[in-house]
C-alpha cells in the first residue's frame, strides 16, 4: 500500500495483519483528500479507526499540523508507531475505544473509516460534534446516511464500488446530485485511552 499525495507521496505502508482490517483503498484515499482539499497545512486531525494507518499517514504527508490516530489494539498500536517512525512522521496514537477516547476532544478533521457492520449514523453522532471543519466518513456503497446531523451538514457524497465516501460540514447543504459511481473496489480496521507516545 502506497501514500497517494503529499509529501510522502509513493512511501510504502506494510498492509497489517488480522481479521477486520480493510485498508481504504488508494482510489478512495485520492478521492477523500481531493474532496477536502488535498492542502491540510494548519490543520488538526484525527484518524478515528486506526487500522493501516494510512489516513493518519495521508494526513500527514499532506501537511497537517497534528494528527492523531486512534486504535483499540495494542499490537496495531505498536505496529503503527514502527511505522510512524519509518516513516519520518509525528502522531499522537492513543489505545483504546473511539466512542471513549473522543469525549473532550476536538479536531479540526475526522477521518473516519469505522467497520462495515457498524451503523454510521451512530458514528456521525459520536464523532460529528467533535469535527469544527469536516468529517469525512467512509461506508458500504448504499449505506443509509442523513443530511444533516450533530450540527453539521452533508456536504459532499460519492461512491466508488462498494464504498462509500461522505463529507460533512458546518453550513447549508450543497445540492446533492446522484451519487458518481467509479469502479473501485475498497480495501478498514477499527480501534481506555492510553496515549502511546507522540512522535
Amino acid at each position: 500500500m502506497r501514500i497517494t499525495g503529499g509529501r510522502l507521496r509513493g512511501r510504502v505502508v506494510p498492509s497489517p495483519e488480522g481479521e477486520g482490517i480493510r485498508p481504504t483503498a488508494s482510489r478512495v484515499r485520492e478521492a477523500c483528500f481531493s474532496m477536502l482539499g488535498n492542502d491540510l497545512h494548519g490543520l488538526s486531525v484525527l484518524d478515528a479507526f486506526g487500522g493501516s494507518g494510512l489516513l493518519a499517514f495521508e494526513a500527514a504527508s499532506r501537511g497537517a499540523r497534528a494528527v492523531t490516530l486512534f486504535e483499540r489494539d495494542r499490537r496495531a498500536a505498536a505496529a503503527l508507531q514502527r511505522v510512524a517512525g519509518d516513516l519520518g512522521v509525528e502522531i499522537e496514537l492513543v489505545v483504546g475505544d473511539t466512542a471513549r477516547l473522543i469525549a473532550g476532544r476536538s479536531f479540526d478533521l475526522i477521518l473516519a473509516d469505522p467497520p462495515y457492520g457498524d451503523d454510521p449514523v451512530r458514528w456521525l453522532r459520536c464523532l460529528g460534534p467533535a469535527a469544527t471543519w469536516r468529517l469525512c466518513i467512509e461506508t458500504r456503497a448504499g449505506a443509509a446516511l442523513p443530511p444533516a446531523i450533530a450540527g453539521m451538514r452533508r456536504q459532499k457524497a460519492k461512491t466508488y464500488g462498494s464504498s462509500a465516501l461522505a463529507i460533512y460540514g458546518p453550513g447549508a447543504a450543497s445540492g446533492l446530485a446522484p451519487d458518481q459511481v467509479v469502479s473501485e473496489d475498497s480495501g478498514v480496521v477499527e480501534g481506555d485511552g492510553e496515549s502511546v507516545q507522540q512522535g
